[in-house]
């Protein structure tokens, strides 16, 4: 394995932690937080694994989920977002189709969390996300990237339904 692969691996591993601790927060900034942690650490592992387009949209989801937190990330923002992200992230495409759903995966993540307040719809946006970069993740090799994937999957379907009985109990 080369040096570059293994700081990937690892870079990759702490993104991970931190988007598994987003999906045990209750309130969407404070999801938000962790989120733009592991799109900051993201963006580094897919720099080491040669993954341009992941490195672009991770580069640009760190700037959305900054600007989200502050609450600075209106339709004009979104609407900017979508295109660059689409422009760039095509352009740099190393990867073939399968370097297209990072883009997909971000657009979609981008538009639930513009229109959507529930730290639930959130979880919901973010099994579709993770489903995307699950497929990536095993075509790039990111395989310990690609099991923690499974993981924050499965941890994200527990929250989804730990959270709604919560909120069933407490009707």
């Amino acid at each position: 394995m080369s040096l570059n692969t293994l700081l990937g691996e690892l870079f990759s591993f702490i993104a991970a932690f931190f988007l598994a601790l987003s999906t045990f927060k209750t309130k969407k900034n404070k999801m938000l937080i962790f989120q733009l942690a592991d799109s900051i650490f993201n963006a580094i592992s897919n720099l080491f694994l040669n993954s341009f387009s992941g490195f672009v949209v991770n580069i640009f989801t760190s700037i959305r989920n900054y600007l989200s937190i502050k609450e600075k990330f209106n339709k004009r923002e979104l609407f900017f977002y979508v295109i660059l992200i689409l422009i760039i992230g095509i352009k740099v495409n190393n990867k073939g189709i399968v370097g297209i759903l990072p883009i997909i995966a971000s657009i979609e993540y981008s538009l639930f969390m513009h229109n959507s307040k529930s730290s639930q719809i959130m979880r919901i946006a973010l099994l579709i996300n993770l489903s995307l970069w699950l497929i990536y993740d095993f075509f790039i090799k990111s395989y310990p990237m690609f099991i923690m994937d499974l993981v924050i999957i499965l941890i994200t379907v527990i929250n989804i339904i730990r959270f709604h009985n919560k909120e069933k109990a407490s009707i």
